[in-house]
């Protein structure tokens, strides 16, 4: 081996060391980046010179810098944010329609039904009441109040999932430009032979959002780039992105998504997004929320129609036929919003119907009886519930509804929170060990450099034989 070769050698060493000193220091300075993963200096020995019939080798190179990454771990983390996007979306906007359903029996439509009934009881045991017959009014426009401002407030928290929806939308368009930018930039770094980590990291990142939003599946080429799906919808393909757009208000007064494909074929896709934090407002907006608010609408209905019936089967103080007590609601759409006592009724409370015959005015109080007993009265519009074991019912199911939202958010948290450790233990940075590496790669620089003296030395030596 000449003194040349050893010089060779001792540069490979010093620039391998060197890149591991390199790749050492981008670990510490990314120590508490969010989705690093730590590289490493992969390194094979170089092919040997065989002279004679003696193999000598010739030092060191550097194979590649290798991200530490788990493939089925990262697949597994985008899994679940898409869970917990659906699970913690829901949670919180479940949260936000609890105190409509209050449950201190002190509040709320089952305590408004409850006073209203027992106006109608005080009524009864003295039928020719002025102030009990005030009081039956009063407690009348209570009800119709609270099953007003109930609705609403379901309508309202409708609203807000709606325009949740569209900041949603907004980010997700964003996202997938800038995935479709990375892919480009991966492919085109990596067909040159130079791993993109730093950019596979920032695209992991990016692909965990969007899976919250949308969740999604991803495929990735030879070439490094991905695509990914929605379901069946494709949201990203090499360096194009879908984009989702929003249409003027449809049917139900809310916005559709209008899904535009990478190549520009164009539909409304509302129904397909059903998974993240996307699908889940996508479902309490046009699901849950109506069938909540259905269900109040149908109880309004069924009191208005049930005490109205039986009113004008009565006679009122003047011994005239009683009339409506509540305006006649017609369809169950929104009725919630519409029971209110009849402006005859409120102007002259001697109107309300207490007797069962004329001739039985002012101390008849069997209509007024009748009255109060529809509380316990099953009605088969409510499945053959009284008014208040129906309205039970539906806070029940709310309630029941918003803890099993709370144990899934909990729950998918817990699992992501597991996978993100397992994940950081694989690809995260560990200073000790980073350390440990920065004095191996320093002392072996330090090492190689030697050996470069040497072999100047021996020239040193050589030419001063020659002189």
């Amino acid at each position: 081996m000449s003194i040349l070769s050893t010089l060779l050698i001792a540069a490979s060493g010093m620039q391998t060391q060197q890149q591991g000193l390199q790749t050492t220091g981008h670990n510490i300075s990314n120590a508490t980046t969010p989705g690093y993963s730590r590289q490493r200096l992969e390194t094979m020995a170089a092919f040997p010179l065989q002279q004679g019939r003696i193999i000598l080798g010739q030092g060191v190179r550097v194979e590649e810098i290798r991200a530490v990454v788990d493939s089925l771990l990262e697949a597994q983390l985008v899994s679940l944010h898409g869970s917990l996007g659906f699970a913690d979306a829901e949670s919180q906007a479940l949260a936000n329609i609890q105190d409509l359903f209050p449950t201190d029996g002190q509040n709320g439509i089952g305590a408004a039904l409850k006073a209203f009934f027992g106006a109608l009881s005080d009524l009864s045991t003295n039928p020719a009441g002025s102030s009990e017959r005030i009081h039956v009014i009063g407690m009348a426009a209570a009800l119709g109040n609270i099953l007003g401002q109930t609705r609403s407030g379901l309508v309202s928290a409708q609203t807000n999932l709606d325009n949740d929806l569209h900041g949603k939308v907004l980010r997700l368009n964003d996202l997938l430009s800038r995935i479709a930018d990375l892919n480009r930039e991966v492919a085109s770094s990596e067909v040159r032979g130079n791993p993109a980590n730093d950019l596979r990291d920032q695209r992991q990142i990016l692909l965990q959002e969007v899976s919250r939003l949308t969740g999604t599946t991803i495929y990735e080429s030879d070439e490094g780039e991905i695509s990914v799906l929605a379901g069946n919808i494709l949201l990203v393909r090499g360096d194009r992105a879908a984009s989702v757009n929003e249409s003027d208000l449809g049917p139900s007064g809310f916005r559709q998504i209008i899904y535009v494909a990478p190549d520009g074929i164009s539909f409304e896709a509302t129904s397909l997004f059903t998974r993240g934090a996307i699908g889940s407002v996508i479902a309490l907006r046009d699901a849950e929320l109506p069938a909540i608010i259905n269900s109040i609408d149908l109880l309004a209905k069924t009191v208005v129609d049930g005490v109205n019936s039986q009113h004008v089967l009565g006679f009122d103080l003047n011994g005239l036929a009683g009339g409506d007590f509540f305006d006649p609601i017609g369809a169950v759409l929104g009725a919630a919003g519409h029971v209110k006592v009849t402006s005859p009724v409120r102007a002259d409370p001697d109107l309300i119907a207490a007797a069962q015959e004329a001739g039985g005015v002012p101390g008849d109080n069997r209509n007024a009886l009748a009255l109060v007993d529809l509380e316990k009265l099953p009605f088969p519009a409510l499945g053959d519930s009284n008014f208040n074991s129906y309205f039970l019912s539906v806070v029940g199911e709310v309630g029941g509804r918003i803890e099993r939202s709370e144990n899934a958010r909990d729950f998918q948290s817990s699992l992501l929170t597991q996978a993100q450790i397992r994940r950081d233990a694989t690809s995260g940075v560990n200073i000790d060990e980073e350390m440990t590496n920065l004095i191996l790669f320093q002392r072996a620089f330090e090492a190689a450099s030697l050996l470069v003296r040497k072999g100047d030395e021996m020239y040193e030596a050589l030419l001063a034989m020659v002189r």
